[in-house]
């Protein structure tokens, strides 16, 4: 029972995945939903030299799509707000901090995730061996 539990919350988890993906190509605007994908695609290639359950790996990624999908609608309505303020030149700088105010987000969000997973057993027991 436990199991079906689990498979249905990761079920969840896939499908607000999908839809937080769906929003940003949707809602604002297609490099916003391919960083989104490029952040999927490096958190599922490591998501199995992580210890816990499926359903919590998962879930941190869900979480990080939706803030991934938060930070993107401020960064969207900035960028519009920017642009009816200060025009052209606003869009040209926006368009060259863009890749690094998602990096910004990636990386933060990377980081705090890595402290939810309990660390490897054998990598506690490697560091207490290691002579200095």
């Amino acid at each position: 029972m436990e199991s079906k539990i689990s498979l249905l919350v990761s079920a969840l988890f896939v499908e607000e995945i999908v839809l937080c993906l769906v929003l940003t190509l949707r809602l604002i605007n297609i490099p916003t939903a391919v960083t989104l994908l490029i952040f999927n695609l490096f958190f599922l290639s490591l998501i199995s030299h992580f210890n816990g359950t499926l359903s919590k790996k998962i879930g941190i990624l869900a979480i990080g799509n939706i803030t991934g999908l938060l930070w993107n609608v401020v960064l969207h309505y900035f960028a519009i707000a920017g642009a009816a303020f200060f025009g052209e030149p606003f869009d040209l700088l926006y368009a060259v901090s863009y890749p690094f105010l998602n990096f910004i987000w990636v990386v933060s969000f990377w980081s705090l995730s890595l402290a939810f997973f309990p660390k490897l057993k054998n990598t506690q027991e490697e560091m207490k061996n290691i002579d200095y």
